[in-house]
């Protein structure tokens, strides 16, 4: 019962959108004259063919039982689902990015669903309903197989890709560089005295070095050493 009442509805909707269309064609065709006489004669062109196919239509039942199985066909198919009117077309998607998608889904698990990637891909690319044999095209086009047990945990085990069947590697998460090589610039003066003392050092042998902050560029430190002669 619930076929049939689909059936009817399909058959119902597909006639409203196939009278709207051709009454919209009929007046389009007849706006598209320039002149009140090319109006005229347009529907005078069109008011002929009609009154000869009604009266063909009422002196004959079999005219009239194959105009409505004409009828039903044309609706039937005006009101065709779109997933039926869109299949057979492959799902566009670069390899790549399915990929991502898979790390992504992935995580440090052991595989992902095929239903959650299409969850993902619907929610990523709005207007766009994935279905799960969507998501097999697309795997089967990028060359990664689909296992039947894939155990995902909270989830279950389902149809999916597993972790070792997934090309490449999740992608490292971006670090921060660290400076190599830079040693901290240590004022000697500062070590033992004010910052705007000079500081003197012996360094033997009769030699001694003298650190004096720069007052104008707190960083730099001025040295001079002084070799006293016995």
């Amino acid at each position: 019962m619930t076929r049939l009442r689909k059936g009817v509805e399909r058959l119902a909707q597909g006639s409203s959108t196939l009278t709207l269309n051709t009454a919209r064609g009929i007046v389009a065709w007849l706006k598209a004259g320039e002149k009140a006489s090319d109006f005229l004669i347009r529907l005078a062109f069109l008011a002929v063919p009609v009154v000869i196919g009604w009266s063909f239509l009422a002196a004959s039942t079999a005219v009239m039982w194959l105009f409505a199985v004409v009828w039903c066909v044309a609706a039937w198919r005006a009101a065709r689902p779109a997933q039926e009117k869109s299949e057979g077309k492959e799902p566009a998607l670069h390899p790549d990015d399915l990929t991502d998608v898979l790390w992504e889904l992935t995580g440090n698990r052991k595989g992902v669903h095929l239903a959650q990637v299409a969850r993902q891909l619907t929610k990523e690319t709005p207007g766009r309903t994935w279905s799960v044999k969507d998501v097999r095209k697309l795997l089967e086009a990028a060359g990664i197989p689909v296992r039947h047990s894939v155990r995902v945990p909270g989830l279950g085990v389902a149809v999916g890709v597993h972790r070792q069947d997934i090309p490449g590697s999740p992608s490292p998460a971006p670090q921060s560089p660290s400076p190599q090589g830079v040693e901290p610039q240590v004022n000697p003066a500062t070590a033992t005295a004010t910052a705007t003392t000079p500081y003197v050092r012996d360094l033997g042998g009769g030699a001694t070095a003298t650190f004096t902050p720069d007052l104008q560029q707190p960083n730099r430190t001025h040295v001079s050493v002084t070799r006293t002669e016995d």
